[in-house]
């Protein structure tokens, strides 16, 4: 799924979900598949259970118009913009990304978002081509020219879904 809307946001952001549910950030080199974050949350809702169809992808401009309004940065417990900077500016976004990135079941993207989630231990990240040099522990690291693009999703997906697993069954030990 992907969120466009802030009437998606609000949905996902109503959802019940687990306390640590964990989220999935994507960095791409030169660029990721359009559609990638999209299609892999897709693929979460149909093979992850416990997360009931919760996870969403989150587009820019929602992104964008989130960090703008102070009543949707609120829902996320944000305070006020950052007092040096404008709203929208690339300081308020990663505010933003590192609050969805915390409350779970979220499929993020980009450079900023990396180095939003970076300090996020619930994340699970993913590079397509090599990390960048702001990424550190990424738990995924594919070529995908060997890869179709419709085979990524699954890929990802299957990935996640199997370090969830075994981090549950660590955590339970």
């Amino acid at each position: 799924m992907l969120a466009t809307t802030l009437p998606a946001f609000h949905r996902w952001f109503l959802a019940t979900r687990a306390s640590g549910a964990p989220g999935i950030v994507l960095y791409g080199d030169p660029a990721l598949p359009q559609g990638l974050a999209s299609s892999l949350a897709r693929h979460l809702n149909e093979f992850d259970e416990d997360a009931k169809g919760n996870w969403t992808a989150f587009a820019p401009d929602l992104i964008r118009e989130i960090s703008e309004t102070a009543p949707q940065r609120g829902l996320l417990g944000l305070s006020d913009c950052c007092k040096d900077c404008p709203p929208n500016s690339p300081c308020d976004r990663k505010r933003v990304l590192q609050a969805l990135g915390k409350r779970g079941h979220a499929v993020l993207e980009g450079t900023l978002a990396v180095a939003a989630c970076a300090p996020l231990r619930e994340m699970f990240r993913v590079s397509l081509g090599p990390p960048p040099p702001c990424g550190q522990h990424f738990h995924l690291v594919l070529h995908p020219e060997h890869f179709s693009d419709r085979s990524l999703s699954s890929i990802i997906g299957d990935t996640f879904l199997e370090w969830d697993a075994t981090r549950e069954l660590a955590d339970s030990a």
